[in-house]
């Protein structure tokens, strides 16, 4: 742990990486076909570069919030995106159950029964393997800071900040009619589920406390698809809010979307055009990452 971080810090960090993984992450369990006879469980979190050589910023940032827990595996070329998948992992049970405690207060509820069940069928499957294939765990220490935890509001704006860094998205975004072209700002975030409209993107509407959620609609390469969505007015009420806690990637392609509003052909004046020049003015200037880039 950081020197000079505090309890406040270290759970605002832990809400962000919870967001983070509500969106991106996932346990799971199964045999280990390297080895017969043998259970392995899993937690993982993945992201995508265009560059096989640099590894998101993110996957290093939800690995510091868990104390350093697990490992960055090497990338491999991802054809269907023509992109380079990362990931970061930990395949001990040790460090698995650790790093699930952690954000356990602020995970969905979907993360969290799916844990639960990926714990459960390891430990059945544990209890079959002889004694040749049991492997000591590795001693971990996690050291807390000393101070108060964030307000229960911080850390919920913290967790909207994560999934918003897995999941969402700030652009531009046309409209097009038989004479006329309508361009605009927009902010979303995507979440797929069979059995209904998610919870975390109703977690992310009460917490915004704005915008509309859409679905479901299926396509090439997903099923079920549901949206969180808001317009330009509500974008521009959003992002301050979650802005402290949002990573650096986020940031930046919410400042290019808003700062070329200005550049769009002005066929009404919209009133939160002025606005979306006072946020790319504000943001650019004064942009900080509290976080260890």
């Amino acid at each position: 742990m950081e020197s000079g971080r505090t309890w406040r810090d270290l759970t605002l960090q832990l809400a962000w990486a919870s967001g983070f993984f509500d969106g991106e992450g996932c346990t799971g369990s199964g045999a280990d076909v390297r080895r017969p006879n043998s259970a392995r469980i899993y937690v993982a979190v993945g992201q995508q570069s265009k560059v096989r050589e640099i590894v998101p910023s993110v996957l290093t940032r939800f690995q510091q919030a868990v104390g350093g827990m697990g490992y960055i595996r090497a990338p491999y070329f991802d054809k269907r995106s023509g992109t380079f998948a990362h990931q970061w992992r930990a395949d001990s049970f040790e460090e698995a159950q650790a790093v699930i405690a952690l954000l356990w207060s602020n995970l969905g509820e979907i993360k969290r029964a799916q844990a639960a069940c990926a714990f459960q069928d390891f430990r059945a499957q544990y209890l079959t393997i002889r004694g040749l294939y049991r492997t000591s765990p590795r001693p971990r220490r996690f050291t807390l800071p000393p101070g108060a935890a964030a307000s229960a509001e911080e850390q919920s704006l913290a967790w909207a900040a994560g999934l918003f860094d897995g999941e969402g998205s700030t652009e531009l975004h046309t409209r097009r009619t038989q004479d006329r072209t309508w361009f605009g700002l927009r902010s979303r975030v995507s979440q797929c589920e069979a059995s209904g409209i998610p919870r975390v993107l109703q977690r992310f509407q009460a917490i915004a406390k704005s915008g509309r959620i859409d679905g479901p609609s299926s396509g090439e390469g997903y099923e079920n698809a549901y949206k969180w969505e808001a317009g330009a007015d509500e974008t521009l009420c959003v992002l301050p809010r979650i802005w402290p806690w949002l990573g650096i990637v986020k940031r930046v392609q919410a400042i290019e979307a808003i700062k070329s509003v200005d550049a769009l052909p002005v066929l009404r004046r919209h009133p939160w055009r002025d606005e979306a020049r006072r946020f790319a003015q504000t943001y650019t200037e004064s942009s900080r990452i509290w976080f260890a880039p």
